[in-house]
């Protein structure tokens, strides 16, 4: 696929032989995630943690305020760009899925975290008084950690990294237990995991519960329960976001994108993408690709 914008990949940012890293959030450090000026994507995790600064940012565009206080959390494939109004001040953390995988690590893939992957969960999340303080002393910490390299410091380093991400799960489950407020358990998790690595129209929802080993009502009823959309209605939204970011982030032309979607019909795809979106594939690549650049 011909891209128009950047795609940062792990082995390239990170490194062949490392998984993780974390930068200063300022520009000029040459942390490419937070120097970059235009909208991109990258194949790993990144969490953003901003101390302050001010400005907006799209995520598989939805526009967010920048707000200190703030994390934002951008999962693999997820179009974004950051849009400052001046300088941002706080903590960049990127990381594969392999990094999170130790047998006595309590998350074993980003699949288990309802801040990434998530269809229902905004990819924003804002800190109270106590959350910054906690935030800010790991993530500290890390960077420290990170920085010095004494001996052993990888074992440090990832243990801090885990004390992270649980707390940050913590965190998530605390608000989720709010009124109104919806958690996605292990079925709606494992699902949507199968449906992000393969979700072609071809593929039913007796297929996914095959697999899961659920039945079909059962999967249902759990998904439905969590997110208060059916599971065939999971499989069209990444459907409907996976063509959104090839017309934004491609060249390919309306009848290569709905061929790479496994559509048989150039003519059907677009009828189902405007009954989705509101709009046709052409006058969304126009809309979306005019946005990014009043933002870059």
């Amino acid at each position: 696929m011909k891209e128009s914008h950047i795609l940062y990949k792990a082995d390239e940012l990170i490194g062949i032989n490392s998984s993780f890293k974390i930068y200063p959030f300022t520009d000029g450090t040459g942390c490419q995630i937070s120097d970059v000026q235009e909208p991109h994507m990258h194949d790993f995790y990144v969490v953003h943690y901003v101390s302050s600064g001010s400005g907006s940012c799209v995520i598989d565009f939805e526009t967010y305020d920048i707000i200190p206080g703030s994390l934002y959390f951008v999962s693999p494939g997820q179009l974004h760009l950051w849009n400052p109004d001046d300088s941002v001040d706080g903590f960049v953390m990127v990381f594969t899925d392999e990094f999170l995988k130790s047998p006595e690590a309590p998350v074993h893939n980003a699949f288990e975290l309802d801040f990434f992957n998530s269809v229902v969960n905004s990819p924003m999340f804002m800190l109270s008084s106590g959350q910054k303080e906690e935030v800010s002393r790991v993530l500290s910490c890390i960077f420290r950690e990170f920085c010095e390299r004494a001996t052993g410091f990888e074992t440090v380093l990832q243990s801090y990294f885990h004390i992270f991400m649980v707390s940050l799960q913590r965190m998530f489950a605390d608000r989720l237990n709010g009124p109104g407020a919806r958690f996605e358990n292990r079925i709606v998790r494992e699902f949507k995991k199968l449906v992000a690595a393969d979700h072609s129209q071809q593929l039913r929802v007796q297929d996914y519960a095959k697999v899961m080993n659920v039945s079909v009502s059962r999967l249902r009823t759990v998904i439905k329960e969590a997110t208060s959309l059916t599971p065939g209605q999971i499989v069209r939204n990444e459907l409907i976001i996976s063509a959104k970011r090839m017309l934004a982030n491609s060249d390919l032309n309306i009848s290569e994108i709905c061929y790479e979607l496994k559509f048989d019909d150039p003519s059907y795809f677009g009828k189902f993408f405007k009954r989705e979106t509101g709009f046709s594939p052409s006058v969304f690549r126009e809309h979306v690709r005019g946005k990014y650049q009043q933002l870059a």
